[in-house]
């Protein structure tokens, strides 16, 4: 029988309830406490499941509890089984800087022929790359901040693929910038001005900065006059591509729920709106407000808006106290990253039309995939289904 040596994560088994669009059961049952940090080494039987042709991509999560990042995780995996060119391997960062560089390093150790990373460690992309490069494995930075044309330079065998998020932050702010035209009473303390609460995802995320900026300048060049960022710094002026300073809670719908709560005791008549750089963020706002006796009826709603278009996020929407979303799809980036892989593995040029997935676009190294502005009135455009393998291979 043929065996190997190999390196894996300690982690307890994963259990993900397959999702079939927007709106339906929740998106994803995931233990936040998986992937330590110490590392074994077993022996494992390859030979039924893994010919030897067969390749190994190495993907390495910012974290399995995020809604979005499982969802793509599943997709991907479901792909991989039903393609069975290029076998994955997952490991989750848990949103810490030491365990990533462990996990690359352990996915080095094991020799896989494509590394994926959802980098966290923003600071050190210069760095990853040529590590990667040092070890020749062709490397793609998904769902992420893209590196610099420099490394794209440095390193031929260097991808990207992520959703355009200022997409997203400009969708996000048409939604706000629509609710005022169509609510004289919008200004809730009649100062003329936007007062919100931005509640932002990694700080040094570029979709965190996207997102946020923007947001704001798609409220500006409705007309609006910005006010006080609420909990966070105060901007006026402010053009898409700036830093913002908001309320940092890292995606995560608790954090969200603990500020906003905080927030709300003292600034409960000022805020005009909630904008929020994922769905679970909005979620966690949402609920703060509701415990504070906010979105019962018109006369105290609050415009509550997110990113991503979770089956939770979309429950909201139908029951009205999610304003919008934009619908960043996990199907879409697992199959735009795996078809990648594909074509690299059979030699074919990686163009928009060899890709072949919807809302997908190369730009040389670089792909990007379109956001989808969700709210009450288009649910139906928000559905995807976990169980869809098909790549669009002729």
């Amino acid at each position: 029988m043929n065996k190997k040596i190999i390196s894996i994560l300690m982690s307890t088994a994963m259990g993900i309830t397959v999702l079939t669009g927007c709106g339906s059961t929740p998106a994803a049952t995931t233990d936040s406490n998986v992937a330590e940090t110490a590392t074994e080494t077993i022996e494992a039987d390859v030979s039924a499941d893994s010919p030897s042709s067969q390749k190994t991509a190495g993907v390495i999560w910012y974290s399995f509890a995020d809604t979005y990042t499982a969802n793509a995780k599943q997709s991907l995996d479901n792909i991989s089984a039903a393609d069975g060119t290029i076998k994955v391997i997952d490991a989750d960062t848990q949103n810490d800087l030491t365990i990533q560089d462990n996990n690359i390093s352990n996915f080095f150790t094991q020799n896989v022929d494509y590394l994926l990373l959802q980098n966290i460690n923003h600071k050190a992309t210069s760095e990853i790359v040529n590590r990667c490069k040092e070890q020749g494995v062709t490397t793609l930075f998904v769902g992420t901040v893209s590196p610099s044309d420099d490394d794209f330079a440095n390193y031929e065998n260097l991808w990207y693929v992520s959703s355009a998020s200022e997409q997203s932050g400009m969708n996000m702010g048409n939604a706000i910038s629509d609710y005022f035209n169509n609510n004289a009473d919008w200004d809730r303390n009649g100062n003329g001005k936007v007062d919100f609460i931005l509640l932002q995802g990694l700080q040094t995320s570029s979709d965190t900065i996207n997102r946020s900026s923007y947001s704001l300048e798609a409220i500006e060049k409705a007309g609006y006059e910005l006010g006080t960022c609420i909990g966070g710094d105060d901007v006026t002026g402010v053009k898409g591509g700036d830093t913002i300073n908001g309320v940092i809670c890292d995606y995560q719908r608790a954090k969200a729920q603990e500020n906003v709560e905080a927030l709300l005791a003292n600034f409960g008549k000022d805020i005009d709106c909630i904008i929020a750089d994922n769905d679970d963020e909005a979620l966690g706002a949402i609920a703060a407000l509701r415990a504070h006796g906010y979105l019962t009826d018109e006369s105290n709603y609050i415009p509550v808006v997110g990113v991503d278009a979770t089956a939770p996020g979309c429950e909201a929407l139908k029951d009205g106290t999610l304003l919008e979303t934009s619908l960043n799809d996990p199907v879409a980036l697992a199959k735009t990253s795996y078809k990648l892989m594909w074509l690299l593995e059979n030699g074919q040029e990686v163009t928009t039309e060899t890709l072949g997935i919807d809302g997908a676009v190369v730009e040389g190294h670089r792909i990007l995939l379109n956001y989808t502005s969700i709210t009450k009135d288009n649910l139906q455009d928000a559905e995807y289904d976990l169980n869809d393998v098909d790549i669009n291979i002729n």
